[in-house]
Protein backbone atom coordinates (compact mmCIF):
# COMPACT_ATOMS: atom_id res chain seq x y z
CA UNK A 1 0.00 0.00 0.00
CA UNK A 2 2.82 2.16 0.71
CA UNK A 3 4.00 1.90 -2.88
CA UNK A 4 0.94 2.72 -4.16
CA UNK A 5 0.95 5.68 -2.41
CA UNK A 6 3.67 6.84 -4.41
CA UNK A 7 2.77 6.22 -7.76
CA UNK A 8 -1.33 7.15 -8.95
CA UNK A 9 -3.12 5.59 -11.41
CA UNK A 10 -0.37 2.82 -11.74
CA UNK A 11 -3.05 0.30 -13.28
CA UNK A 12 -4.30 2.27 -15.83
CA UNK A 13 -2.01 0.48 -18.58
CA UNK A 14 -1.39 -2.83 -17.14
CA UNK A 15 -0.86 -4.40 -20.32
CA UNK A 16 0.28 -2.06 -23.24
CA UNK A 17 2.04 -4.22 -25.45
CA UNK A 18 -1.41 -5.12 -26.62
CA UNK A 19 -1.96 -1.89 -27.86
CA UNK A 20 1.17 -2.49 -29.94
CA UNK A 21 -0.15 -5.08 -32.17
CA UNK A 22 -0.93 -4.95 -36.07
CA UNK A 23 -3.84 -2.89 -36.70
CA UNK A 24 -5.57 -5.08 -38.80
CA UNK A 25 -5.62 -8.49 -36.96
CA UNK A 26 -6.15 -6.51 -33.69
CA UNK A 27 -8.52 -3.79 -34.21
CA UNK A 28 -10.22 -5.57 -36.65
CA UNK A 29 -11.13 -7.98 -34.10
CA UNK A 30 -11.69 -5.40 -31.82
CA UNK A 31 -14.27 -3.75 -33.49
CA UNK A 32 -16.84 -6.70 -33.77
CA UNK A 33 -16.73 -6.94 -30.25
CA UNK A 34 -17.43 -3.56 -29.14
CA UNK A 35 -20.56 -2.61 -31.95
CA UNK A 36 -23.18 -1.69 -30.38
CA UNK A 37 -26.38 -3.52 -31.34
CA UNK A 38 -28.68 -2.09 -33.42
CA UNK A 39 -31.64 -2.93 -32.03
CA UNK A 40 -30.74 -1.71 -28.39
CA UNK A 41 -33.72 -0.49 -26.39
CA UNK A 42 -33.41 2.87 -26.22
CA UNK A 43 -35.82 4.37 -23.91
CA UNK A 44 -36.33 8.44 -23.88
CA UNK A 45 -34.58 10.51 -20.56
CA UNK A 46 -34.21 13.45 -19.88
CA UNK A 47 -35.96 15.37 -22.86
CA UNK A 48 -37.53 15.08 -26.07
CA UNK A 49 -35.15 12.84 -28.14
CA UNK A 50 -32.73 12.13 -25.44
CA UNK A 51 -32.04 8.81 -24.95
CA UNK A 52 -30.44 6.77 -22.19
CA UNK A 53 -28.74 3.24 -22.74
CA UNK A 54 -30.99 0.85 -20.42
CA UNK A 55 -33.91 -0.12 -20.80
CA UNK A 56 -35.24 2.06 -18.06
CA UNK A 57 -35.43 5.81 -18.46
CA UNK A 58 -32.58 7.92 -17.28
CA UNK A 59 -30.55 4.53 -16.05
CA UNK A 60 -26.74 4.13 -16.18
CA UNK A 61 -27.46 0.61 -17.52
CA UNK A 62 -26.05 -0.91 -20.98
CA UNK A 63 -28.63 -2.14 -23.04
CA UNK A 64 -28.77 -5.73 -24.93
CA UNK A 65 -29.67 -7.14 -27.84
CA UNK A 66 -32.25 -9.28 -26.52
CA UNK A 67 -34.39 -5.98 -24.69
CA UNK A 68 -37.87 -5.98 -25.21
CA UNK A 69 -39.74 -3.27 -27.42
CA UNK A 70 -36.48 -3.11 -29.63
CA UNK A 71 -36.06 -2.11 -32.84
CA UNK A 72 -35.42 -4.68 -35.47
CA UNK A 73 -33.12 -4.43 -38.79
CA UNK A 74 -34.88 -6.13 -41.75
CA UNK A 75 -32.08 -8.37 -43.31
CA UNK A 76 -29.40 -7.16 -45.35
CA UNK A 77 -29.80 -3.81 -44.54
CA UNK A 78 -26.99 -0.87 -42.69
CA UNK A 79 -25.91 -1.09 -39.50
CA UNK A 80 -26.78 2.23 -38.28
CA UNK A 81 -24.10 2.03 -35.57
CA UNK A 82 -20.66 3.57 -36.24
CA UNK A 83 -17.69 3.34 -34.10
CA UNK A 84 -15.46 6.08 -34.40
CA UNK A 85 -11.74 6.43 -32.46
CA UNK A 86 -10.78 9.05 -31.21
CA UNK A 87 -7.78 10.77 -28.75
CA UNK A 88 -9.72 11.86 -25.68
CA UNK A 89 -8.20 10.08 -22.56
CA UNK A 90 -10.29 7.55 -20.71
CA UNK A 91 -10.00 5.24 -17.79
CA UNK A 92 -8.93 2.16 -20.88
CA UNK A 93 -5.68 1.49 -23.11
CA UNK A 94 -5.65 4.19 -26.08
CA UNK A 95 -6.14 1.57 -28.67
CA UNK A 96 -9.84 1.39 -27.25
CA UNK A 97 -10.74 4.72 -27.15
CA UNK A 98 -13.70 5.62 -29.39
CA UNK A 99 -17.60 6.67 -29.63
CA UNK A 100 -20.51 4.48 -30.74
CA UNK A 101 -22.41 6.60 -32.82
CA UNK A 102 -26.05 6.01 -34.03
CA UNK A 103 -26.94 7.22 -37.34
CA UNK A 104 -29.77 8.07 -39.64
CA UNK A 105 -30.35 8.61 -43.26
CA UNK A 106 -29.68 12.16 -43.27
CA UNK A 107 -26.77 12.34 -40.62
CA UNK A 108 -23.88 14.12 -42.11
CA UNK A 109 -19.88 13.95 -41.41
CA UNK A 110 -20.65 17.58 -40.16
CA UNK A 111 -22.81 15.97 -37.76
CA UNK A 112 -20.98 13.33 -36.44
CA UNK A 113 -18.06 15.48 -35.82
CA UNK A 114 -20.05 18.36 -33.62
CA UNK A 115 -21.57 15.58 -31.61
CA UNK A 116 -18.43 13.93 -30.03
CA UNK A 117 -16.67 17.01 -29.96
CA UNK A 118 -20.02 18.47 -27.81
CA UNK A 119 -19.97 15.52 -25.83
CA UNK A 120 -16.36 15.93 -24.70
CA UNK A 121 -16.34 20.24 -24.20
CA UNK A 122 -13.96 20.36 -27.18
CA UNK A 123 -13.85 23.83 -29.06
CA UNK A 124 -11.80 23.59 -31.95
CA UNK A 125 -14.31 21.58 -34.15
CA UNK A 126 -13.27 23.53 -37.15
CA UNK A 127 -9.97 22.00 -36.92
CA UNK A 128 -11.56 18.27 -36.68
CA UNK A 129 -11.88 16.19 -39.75
CA UNK A 130 -12.90 12.37 -40.23
CA UNK A 131 -10.53 9.75 -41.59
CA UNK A 132 -11.37 6.36 -42.80
CA UNK A 133 -8.73 3.75 -43.45
CA UNK A 134 -8.27 0.64 -44.51
CA UNK A 135 -7.23 -1.89 -42.29
CA UNK A 136 -5.73 -4.26 -44.88
CA UNK A 137 -4.16 -2.02 -47.33
CA UNK A 138 -2.95 1.56 -47.79
CA UNK A 139 -6.38 3.13 -48.50
CA UNK A 140 -7.28 5.83 -46.85
CA UNK A 141 -9.98 8.47 -47.38
CA UNK A 142 -10.48 12.14 -45.89
CA UNK A 143 -14.54 12.56 -45.48
CA UNK A 144 -15.79 15.93 -46.27
CA UNK A 145 -18.41 17.51 -43.65
CA UNK A 146 -21.29 17.46 -46.35
CA UNK A 147 -21.04 13.89 -46.99
CA UNK A 148 -23.72 11.78 -45.50
CA UNK A 149 -22.67 9.14 -43.54
CA UNK A 150 -25.00 6.69 -45.03
CA UNK A 151 -23.49 7.22 -48.23
CA UNK A 152 -19.85 7.04 -47.24
CA UNK A 153 -20.95 3.61 -46.09
CA UNK A 154 -22.54 2.64 -48.71
CA UNK A 155 -19.63 3.89 -51.47
CA UNK A 156 -16.92 1.70 -49.24
CA UNK A 157 -18.41 -1.24 -47.66
CA UNK A 158 -19.12 -2.22 -51.12
CA UNK A 159 -15.57 -2.56 -51.83
CA UNK A 160 -14.24 -4.15 -48.11
CA UNK A 161 -16.83 -5.60 -45.08
CA UNK A 162 -17.32 -3.11 -42.48
CA UNK A 163 -15.05 -4.36 -40.20
CA UNK A 164 -12.19 -4.17 -42.24
CA UNK A 165 -12.81 0.01 -42.26
CA UNK A 166 -11.55 2.17 -39.51
CA UNK A 167 -13.33 5.67 -38.73
CA UNK A 168 -10.72 7.94 -36.61
CA UNK A 169 -11.81 11.52 -35.55
CA UNK A 170 -8.48 13.44 -35.95
CA UNK A 171 -7.22 17.18 -35.66
CA UNK A 172 -5.96 17.53 -39.22
CA UNK A 173 -6.48 21.62 -39.66
CA UNK A 174 -3.83 23.70 -37.39
CA UNK A 175 -4.33 27.39 -36.36
CA UNK A 176 -1.22 28.92 -36.92
CA UNK A 177 0.61 29.04 -33.72
CA UNK A 178 -1.49 26.29 -32.36
CA UNK A 179 0.19 26.10 -28.92
CA UNK A 180 -0.23 29.79 -27.90
CA UNK A 181 -3.52 29.12 -29.70
CA UNK A 182 -4.86 26.54 -27.18
CA UNK A 183 -3.35 27.53 -23.93
CA UNK A 184 -7.39 28.89 -22.85
CA UNK A 185 -8.30 25.66 -24.89
CA UNK A 186 -6.85 22.57 -22.53
CA UNK A 187 -8.90 20.00 -24.06
CA UNK A 188 -8.26 20.79 -27.53
CA UNK A 189 -3.87 21.08 -26.40
CA UNK A 190 -5.06 17.38 -25.06
CA UNK A 191 -6.83 15.94 -27.82
CA UNK A 192 -3.25 17.28 -30.15
CA UNK A 193 -0.81 15.75 -27.89
CA UNK A 194 -2.86 12.44 -27.76
CA UNK A 195 -2.96 12.25 -31.57
CA UNK A 196 1.15 13.18 -32.08
CA UNK A 197 2.11 10.87 -29.26
CA UNK A 198 0.26 8.04 -30.78
CA UNK A 199 1.46 8.51 -34.18
CA UNK A 200 5.07 9.11 -32.50
CA UNK A 201 4.77 5.77 -31.24
CA UNK A 202 3.48 4.00 -33.77
CA UNK A 203 5.75 5.34 -36.77
CA UNK A 204 8.60 7.28 -35.54
CA UNK A 205 10.09 5.87 -31.78
CA UNK A 206 12.13 3.10 -33.32
CA UNK A 207 14.23 5.87 -35.39
CA UNK A 208 14.64 8.70 -33.01
CA UNK A 209 18.18 8.77 -30.80
CA UNK A 210 17.70 7.05 -27.48
CA UNK A 211 18.32 10.14 -25.71
CA UNK A 212 15.23 11.96 -27.65
CA UNK A 213 12.93 8.40 -26.76
CA UNK A 214 14.23 8.67 -22.97
CA UNK A 215 13.25 12.28 -22.97
CA UNK A 216 9.73 11.87 -24.67
CA UNK A 217 9.08 8.65 -23.24
CA UNK A 218 9.67 10.78 -19.43
CA UNK A 219 7.43 13.83 -20.04
CA UNK A 220 4.49 11.36 -20.49
CA UNK A 221 5.25 9.36 -17.09
CA UNK A 222 5.38 12.84 -15.79
CA UNK A 223 2.33 14.12 -16.79
CA UNK A 224 0.44 10.40 -16.74
CA UNK A 225 1.18 10.32 -13.03
CA UNK A 226 0.31 13.85 -12.31
CA UNK A 227 0.63 13.43 -8.41
CA UNK A 228 3.78 11.14 -8.26
CA UNK A 229 6.51 13.34 -6.77
CA UNK A 230 9.81 14.24 -8.18
CA UNK A 231 11.59 11.57 -6.22
CA UNK A 232 9.19 8.81 -6.61
CA UNK A 233 11.71 6.50 -9.39
CA UNK A 234 14.16 6.68 -7.30
CA UNK A 235 12.83 4.28 -4.91
CA UNK A 236 13.44 0.49 -6.75
CA UNK A 237 10.23 -0.47 -5.59
CA UNK A 238 8.47 1.94 -7.02
CA UNK A 239 10.40 1.55 -10.38
CA UNK A 240 9.45 -2.33 -10.31
CA UNK A 241 5.74 -1.25 -9.98
CA UNK A 242 6.09 0.55 -13.17
CA UNK A 243 8.03 -1.23 -15.26
CA UNK A 244 5.78 -4.22 -13.97
CA UNK A 245 2.11 -3.09 -13.53
CA UNK A 246 2.12 -0.77 -16.33
CA UNK A 247 5.22 -1.89 -18.40
CA UNK A 248 7.84 0.22 -20.32
CA UNK A 249 6.62 -0.37 -23.65
CA UNK A 250 3.86 2.26 -22.56
CA UNK A 251 6.47 4.95 -22.25
CA UNK A 252 9.64 4.32 -24.89
CA UNK A 253 9.80 2.43 -27.99
CA UNK A 254 10.77 -1.52 -28.43
CA UNK A 255 14.31 -0.37 -29.90
CA UNK A 256 15.19 1.71 -26.82
CA UNK A 257 14.11 -1.45 -24.35
CA UNK A 258 15.72 -4.17 -26.33
CA UNK A 259 19.29 -2.23 -26.23
CA UNK A 260 19.87 -1.78 -23.25
CA UNK A 261 20.43 -3.83 -20.19
CA UNK A 262 17.80 -3.53 -17.52
CA UNK A 263 19.95 -2.14 -14.72
CA UNK A 264 21.83 0.45 -17.45
CA UNK A 265 17.98 1.30 -18.92
CA UNK A 266 17.01 1.55 -15.11
CA UNK A 267 19.41 4.08 -14.28
CA UNK A 268 19.12 6.21 -17.48
CA UNK A 269 15.05 6.31 -17.01
CA UNK A 270 15.48 7.69 -13.61
CA UNK A 271 18.84 10.36 -14.45
CA UNK A 272 16.37 11.75 -17.36
CA UNK A 273 13.23 12.11 -15.25
CA UNK A 274 14.79 14.20 -12.81
CA UNK A 275 15.36 16.92 -15.77
CA UNK A 276 10.84 16.79 -15.73
CA UNK A 277 10.06 16.37 -12.48
CA UNK A 278 8.81 19.71 -11.40
CA UNK A 279 6.57 20.06 -14.70
CA UNK A 280 2.53 20.13 -14.66
CA UNK A 281 0.63 18.71 -17.30
CA UNK A 282 0.45 21.71 -19.56
CA UNK A 283 4.41 22.18 -19.25
CA UNK A 284 5.06 18.68 -20.19
CA UNK A 285 3.01 18.57 -23.01
CA UNK A 286 4.92 21.94 -24.04
CA UNK A 287 7.92 20.25 -23.57
CA UNK A 288 7.08 17.25 -25.65
CA UNK A 289 5.95 19.60 -28.65
CA UNK A 290 9.14 21.30 -27.95
CA UNK A 291 11.06 18.25 -28.60
CA UNK A 292 9.28 16.29 -31.11
CA UNK A 293 8.47 19.06 -33.81
CA UNK A 294 12.03 18.97 -35.22
CA UNK A 295 11.51 15.26 -35.43
CA UNK A 296 8.31 15.10 -36.78
CA UNK A 297 6.53 18.00 -38.91
CA UNK A 298 2.93 16.86 -37.35
CA UNK A 299 1.50 20.05 -38.55
CA UNK A 300 2.58 19.95 -42.59
CA UNK A 301 1.04 17.10 -44.55
CA UNK A 302 2.98 16.23 -48.10
CA UNK A 303 1.66 15.11 -51.32
CA UNK A 304 3.45 14.00 -54.53
CA UNK A 305 2.50 15.35 -57.31
CA UNK A 306 3.26 17.67 -60.51
CA UNK A 307 2.83 21.10 -61.08
CA UNK A 308 0.32 21.67 -64.42
CA UNK A 309 -2.26 18.79 -66.05
CA UNK A 310 0.68 16.05 -67.13
CA UNK A 311 3.58 15.04 -65.34
CA UNK A 312 6.17 17.70 -66.25
CA UNK A 313 7.36 19.19 -62.86
CA UNK A 314 7.49 17.15 -60.15
CA UNK A 315 7.00 18.38 -56.93
CA UNK A 316 6.38 17.63 -53.27
CA UNK A 317 3.15 20.05 -52.19
CA UNK A 318 3.47 21.18 -48.74
CA UNK A 319 0.41 22.04 -46.90
CA UNK A 320 0.18 23.43 -43.24
CA UNK A 321 -0.35 26.71 -41.27
CA UNK A 322 3.33 28.07 -41.93
CA UNK A 323 4.10 27.22 -45.53
CA UNK A 324 0.40 27.76 -46.78
CA UNK A 325 0.34 26.01 -50.45
CA UNK A 326 3.85 25.52 -51.15
CA UNK A 327 6.06 23.09 -53.32
CA UNK A 328 9.55 21.33 -52.82
CA UNK A 329 11.35 20.23 -56.05
CA UNK A 330 13.84 18.08 -54.03
CA UNK A 331 14.16 16.81 -50.81
CA UNK A 332 15.39 19.20 -48.50
CA UNK A 333 15.57 21.76 -50.49
CA UNK A 334 13.70 25.14 -49.64
CA UNK A 335 10.09 25.29 -49.83
CA UNK A 336 8.10 27.74 -52.70
CA UNK A 337 5.01 29.67 -52.06
CA UNK A 338 2.39 28.96 -54.22
CA UNK A 339 -0.86 30.90 -52.57
CA UNK A 340 -1.58 31.73 -48.87
CA UNK A 341 -5.58 29.75 -48.38
CA UNK A 342 -7.08 33.28 -47.51
CA UNK A 343 -5.88 33.79 -51.47
CA UNK A 344 -8.08 30.80 -52.30
CA UNK A 345 -11.47 31.22 -54.02
CA UNK A 346 -12.63 28.44 -55.20
CA UNK A 347 -11.53 24.25 -55.48
CA UNK A 348 -12.11 21.92 -58.06
CA UNK A 349 -10.99 18.41 -58.66
CA UNK A 350 -11.56 15.79 -61.39
CA UNK A 351 -10.28 12.47 -62.92
CA UNK A 352 -8.29 12.48 -65.75
CA UNK A 353 -8.53 9.82 -68.29
CA UNK A 354 -9.55 6.31 -67.14
CA UNK A 355 -6.74 4.67 -68.27
CA UNK A 356 -4.36 6.08 -66.37
CA UNK A 357 -6.44 6.66 -63.07
CA UNK A 358 -4.70 10.22 -62.51
CA UNK A 359 -6.77 12.99 -60.50
CA UNK A 360 -6.23 16.46 -61.07
CA UNK A 361 -6.93 19.61 -58.80
CA UNK A 362 -7.42 23.05 -59.09
CA UNK A 363 -7.42 25.94 -57.10
CA UNK A 364 -8.80 29.80 -58.18
CA UNK A 365 -6.32 32.01 -56.81
CA UNK A 366 -6.60 35.58 -55.68
CA UNK A 367 -4.75 37.84 -57.95
CA UNK A 368 -3.48 34.75 -60.25
CA UNK A 369 -4.01 34.97 -63.75
CA UNK A 370 -4.72 31.70 -64.13
CA UNK A 371 -5.60 28.86 -61.77
CA UNK A 372 -3.58 26.37 -59.91
CA UNK A 373 -3.49 23.00 -61.34
CA UNK A 374 -1.99 20.15 -59.57
CA UNK A 375 -1.67 16.16 -61.34
CA UNK A 376 -1.52 13.58 -58.68
CA UNK A 377 -1.29 9.60 -59.22
CA UNK A 378 -4.90 9.29 -58.15
CA UNK A 379 -8.01 10.56 -57.82
CA UNK A 380 -8.38 9.86 -53.89
CA UNK A 381 -5.05 12.10 -53.31
CA UNK A 382 -6.78 15.07 -55.70
CA UNK A 383 -9.75 14.53 -53.09
CA UNK A 384 -7.78 14.19 -49.90
CA UNK A 385 -5.85 17.41 -50.89
CA UNK A 386 -8.71 19.29 -51.58
CA UNK A 387 -10.35 18.45 -48.53
CA UNK A 388 -7.23 19.71 -46.36
CA UNK A 389 -7.12 23.34 -48.33
CA UNK A 390 -11.15 23.50 -48.13
CA UNK A 391 -10.50 22.45 -44.27
CA UNK A 392 -8.02 25.24 -44.02
CA UNK A 393 -9.76 27.75 -45.60
CA UNK A 394 -13.03 27.32 -43.84
CA UNK A 395 -10.41 27.93 -40.72
CA UNK A 396 -8.63 31.03 -41.24
CA UNK A 397 -11.86 32.50 -42.96
CA UNK A 398 -14.03 31.42 -40.27
CA UNK A 399 -16.67 29.99 -42.75
CA UNK A 400 -19.01 26.93 -42.61
CA UNK A 401 -19.47 26.74 -46.24
CA UNK A 402 -17.33 24.42 -48.57
CA UNK A 403 -15.02 26.24 -50.93
CA UNK A 404 -15.20 23.05 -53.19
CA UNK A 405 -16.91 23.31 -56.58
CA UNK A 406 -18.66 20.32 -57.41
CA UNK A 407 -17.49 19.36 -61.28
CA UNK A 408 -20.49 17.76 -62.59
CA UNK A 409 -20.04 15.16 -65.24
CA UNK A 410 -21.19 15.93 -68.82
CA UNK A 411 -24.80 14.44 -69.47
CA UNK A 412 -25.57 14.83 -65.74
CA UNK A 413 -28.72 16.61 -65.05
CA UNK A 414 -28.48 19.16 -62.01
CA UNK A 415 -31.68 19.60 -59.86
CA UNK A 416 -33.15 22.70 -59.39
CA UNK A 417 -31.43 24.74 -56.08
CA UNK A 418 -33.66 24.10 -53.01
CA UNK A 419 -35.42 27.38 -52.29
CA UNK A 420 -34.60 29.14 -48.85
CA UNK A 421 -37.13 29.28 -46.28
CA UNK A 422 -38.12 32.34 -44.37
CA UNK A 423 -37.44 32.49 -40.59
CA UNK A 424 -41.56 32.28 -40.33
CA UNK A 425 -41.61 29.20 -42.31
CA UNK A 426 -38.72 27.47 -40.43
CA UNK A 427 -40.69 28.28 -36.88
CA UNK A 428 -43.74 26.28 -38.85
CA UNK A 429 -41.79 23.66 -39.93
CA UNK A 430 -40.27 22.81 -36.70
CA UNK A 431 -43.71 22.76 -35.58
CA UNK A 432 -44.88 19.67 -37.95
CA UNK A 433 -44.80 16.48 -37.92
CA UNK A 434 -41.59 14.65 -39.36
CA UNK A 435 -39.32 17.45 -38.71
CA UNK A 436 -35.66 15.99 -38.61
CA UNK A 437 -34.43 15.69 -34.70
CA UNK A 438 -30.91 15.61 -34.00
CA UNK A 439 -30.25 13.92 -30.60
CA UNK A 440 -27.17 12.71 -28.05
CA UNK A 441 -26.95 10.85 -25.24
CA UNK A 442 -23.84 9.67 -23.01
CA UNK A 443 -23.47 7.16 -20.55
CA UNK A 444 -21.30 7.56 -17.41
CA UNK A 445 -21.34 3.95 -16.83
CA UNK A 446 -20.13 0.99 -19.28
CA UNK A 447 -19.53 -2.84 -18.99
CA UNK A 448 -17.41 -5.34 -20.87
CA UNK A 449 -16.17 -4.02 -23.90
CA UNK A 450 -17.79 -1.04 -24.52
CA UNK A 451 -16.29 2.30 -24.38
CA UNK A 452 -17.12 4.91 -21.68
CA UNK A 453 -19.36 7.21 -23.61
CA UNK A 454 -21.82 6.51 -26.28
CA UNK A 455 -23.30 9.82 -28.63
CA UNK A 456 -26.08 9.09 -30.80
CA UNK A 457 -27.49 11.19 -33.23
CA UNK A 458 -30.84 10.31 -34.87
CA UNK A 459 -32.38 11.41 -37.56
CA UNK A 460 -36.49 10.78 -36.88
CA UNK A 461 -37.20 10.65 -40.90
CA UNK A 462 -35.30 10.02 -44.25
CA UNK A 463 -33.37 12.78 -46.32
CA UNK A 464 -36.57 13.06 -48.36
CA UNK A 465 -38.70 15.33 -46.78
CA UNK A 466 -38.46 17.91 -49.41
CA UNK A 467 -42.00 17.81 -50.79
CA UNK A 468 -43.81 18.07 -47.10
CA UNK A 469 -41.76 21.44 -46.85
CA UNK A 470 -42.53 21.79 -50.40
CA UNK A 471 -46.19 21.63 -49.53
CA UNK A 472 -45.81 23.77 -46.31
CA UNK A 473 -44.75 26.49 -48.41
CA UNK A 474 -47.48 26.75 -51.04
CA UNK A 475 -49.91 26.51 -47.94
CA UNK A 476 -48.01 29.68 -46.50
CA UNK A 477 -48.00 31.95 -49.60
CA UNK A 478 -45.02 30.25 -50.88
CA UNK A 479 -44.33 30.18 -54.51
CA UNK A 480 -46.41 27.41 -56.77
CA UNK A 481 -44.50 27.66 -59.17
CA UNK A 482 -41.36 25.96 -57.35
CA UNK A 483 -43.93 23.29 -56.25
CA UNK A 484 -44.81 22.78 -60.20
CA UNK A 485 -40.99 22.28 -60.80
CA UNK A 486 -39.86 18.87 -58.36
CA UNK A 487 -43.63 17.51 -59.22
CA UNK A 488 -42.13 17.62 -62.51
CA UNK A 489 -39.28 15.90 -61.49
CA UNK A 490 -40.43 13.47 -59.71
CA UNK A 491 -42.56 12.66 -62.89
CA UNK A 492 -39.42 12.26 -64.78
CA UNK A 493 -38.04 9.53 -62.46
CA UNK A 494 -40.92 8.01 -61.99
CA UNK A 495 -40.96 7.46 -65.95
CA UNK A 496 -37.40 6.57 -66.25
CA UNK A 497 -38.28 3.97 -63.17
CA UNK A 498 -41.25 2.47 -65.16
CA UNK A 499 -39.19 2.34 -68.97
CA UNK A 500 -36.50 0.33 -66.82
CA UNK A 501 -38.29 -1.77 -65.42
CA UNK A 502 -39.80 -2.58 -69.04
CA UNK A 503 -36.42 -2.97 -70.47
CA UNK A 504 -36.14 -5.56 -67.79
CA UNK A 505 -38.77 -7.61 -68.75
CA UNK A 506 -37.71 -7.44 -72.38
Amino acid sequence: MEQRSDISRISYYAEYDSQLAPAGAFESGMASSSYLEPNLNHSAAGGCGVKSRSGMPGGPGVGTSSSAGGLERPPGSMDRVLKIFHYFETNSEPCTWASNIRHGDATDVRGVIQKIAEIHKLRCVSSLGLRLTHLHSDALHWLHPDLGVCHVREKYEKQHPQEEWRYELRMRYLPKGYLSHFSEDKPSLNYLYHQVKSDYMQHIADQVDQDVALKLGCLEIRRFFREMPGNALDKKSNYELLEKDVGLRRFFPKSLLDSLKAKTLRKQIQQTFKQFANLNDEQSIHKFFEIVSPIYRFDKECFKCALGSSWVISVELAIGPEEGISYLTDKGSMPTHLANFNQVQSIQYSALEEKDRKGMLQLNVAGAPEPLTVTTASLTTAENMADLIDGYCRLVSSATHSFIVRVHKEGDRALPSIPKVSNHEKRMEKRMDGVRTRAVCVSGHTSGDETDDYAEIIDEEDTYTMPSMLVMQAANGGSCCILTVWRAVLAIVANEIVRQAVVNQR
